[in-house]
């Protein structure tokens, strides 16, 4: 699942905490390239964290989604900020398990190295 303009992010963002059917399943989050204010990013983070998303990826200039969620009690593996998209393929490889559902907002070659529609 690609995702671009914020409201549809945040759309996309419920419709990963549904996915994730009960917590049966593990929901990861990654976000780069989003317009707006550094309070708004970080509201966003915030709003992750509220939802329950098992695990953030945020790349390059989003990096205020990950302070968001820090500061709102994300922890340990949960949050995490890379400086490039190839940092965060690398990382998804060597992490995502069988089943994990995965929203990609802002990252269309993240999503197609890992094999989303775009």
């Amino acid at each position: 699942m690609i995702v671009v303009d914020p409201a549809e992010v945040r759309e996309g963002l419920r419709d990963l905490a549904v996915a994730s059917e009960g917590k049966t399943r593990r929901t990861v989050a990654v976000l780069g390239n989003l317009p707006g204010e550094r309070d708004e990013l970080m509201d966003l983070g915030r709003f992750l964290v509220r939802l329950d998303i098992s695990v953030l990826v945020v790349v390059g200039d989003a990096g205020p989604v990950h302070a968001g969620a820090v500061l709102e009690g994300s922890w340990g593996e949960e949050s995490r900020h890379v400086a490039t998209e190839e940092d965060a393929v690398a990382l998804l490889r060597a992490e995502l398990r069988d089943h994990d559902v995965v929203l990609v907002s802002g990252l269309p070659s993240v999503a197609r190295a890992l094999g989303a529609a775009s």
